[in-house]
């Protein structure tokens, strides 16, 4: 980690325990530490004892937090930064640059609107049908002294960077999906918050119908595309059948007779960047949500859906990984489309 980094104010931690100064903006040095250089208003006796970077991502700066309490016992926190509008959006609500992208792709009123906590909201909601899978959200926010930067704050887990075992993992996914069940709004398709793919929004204004829902966020995914990549007429042309054909074929039969799917909450971009071990345990554990109501058989993504990524083979996942899901969740009615579903979920 380079140049400018900081130590923001979240608003609220675990216990009771809160910070509100924690908000120096200072300079990482060269072996990549995160100098703490301030007076928090923390509860008597209780210090921030150090911050440093850890680990890697594409988009943030992440930092680990330990904290001293009147006890002596310590408490760690994972910290991740993100700078301007899109780190805006993406940890702590819409930015400027969603809002365009609103107009440019049409979208109504709910996708438009402000909302807050991005990340937050999806692992606050995760963790409520999950608790053993992802790491408990404590805050968000922006900083007081640099509206420029933007935190978010969970837990933090001692993780081992492996793949887990299939059997661990996809059992632990599959409980998490069928747990939530029955809890989506008025069961809808969606999400109550603008979530990202990477850097990309993701428009989750709530629909009645999966095929409705999964038709809008596809052509939504290639408008962004097509903005930056430029219109494809080969593309063009395949389009056309693929949303008037092939989409009603495999997606409306889901929503037919007494076997007709229910919304389940869905982390949202599993691959094996996003999931680990517990150093010591060995147990499987997922993070970096961008959370929604779907079909439990599918994620929102150019590349990859949840259970697709187990077919493709950069994800290092594997057809195991179906057959063990499947286990615990029984593949989807007509169970004779579900390869061809996979693939237009992939």
């Amino acid at each position: 980690m380079s140049g400018d980094v900081g130590l923001p104010a979240p608003k609220a931690l675990l216990k009771g325990f809160s910070v509100e100064d924690v908000d120096k903006v200072v300079k990482s040095t060269a072996a990549a530490r995160v100098a703490v250089d301030s007076k928090p208003e923390l509860p008597e006796g209780a210090r921030i004892a150090s911050a440093n970077a850890h680990g890697a991502s594409f988009w943030t700066q992440t930092a680990r937090l330990e904290v001293v309490l009147s006890d002596g016992s310590e408490i760690a926190y994972f910290l991740k930064i993100a700078k301007d509008d899109i780190g805006k959006g993406m940890l702590t609500g819409v930015d400027s640059l969603c809002l365009s992208l609103s107009r440019f792709l049409s979208l109504g009123s709910h996708e438009a609107k402000l909302n807050t906590g991005t990340e937050y909201e999806s692992a606050k909601l995760l963790h409520s049908f999950s608790p053993n899978g992802l790491p408990k959200p404590v805050a968000f926010g922006t900083y007081a002294s640099d509206p420029n930067s933007h935190f978010y704050l969970c837990a933090f887990i001692d993780m081992a960077l492996r793949i887990p075992d299939p059997a661990k993992f996809c059992a632990i996914l599959a409980e998490m999906h069928q747990n939530s069940i029955g809890h989506s709004p008025e069961g809808k398709y969606g999400f109550h918050v603008t979530t990202y793919q990477g850097n990309m929004p993701q428009n989750n204004g709530w629909t009645d119908t999966w095929e409705e829902y999964y038709v809008r966020g596809l052509k939504d995914f290639i408008k962004q595309e097509q903005a930056v990549q430029g219109r494809s007429d080969q593309l063009e042309e395949l389009l056309v059948p693929f949303f008037e054909k092939v989409v009603p074929r495999l997606l409306r039969p889901l929503e037919w007779g007494e076997t007709k799917i229910k919304p389940c909450l869905l982390h949202g971009d599993i691959w094996c960047g996003n999931i680990a071990e517990r150093t010591g345990t060995d147990e499987p554990i997922m993070f970096d949500p961008a959370a929604f109501w779907a079909h439990n058989e599918f994620k929102l993504s150019l590349q990859a859906d949840e259970l697709g990524s187990f077919r493709v083979p950069r994800y290092k996942l594997g057809p195991q990984w179906l057959e063990e899901y499947h286990k615990h969740f029984p593949v989807s009615e007509p169970q004779k489309d579900v390869d061809d579903r996979n693939l237009i979920y992939s």
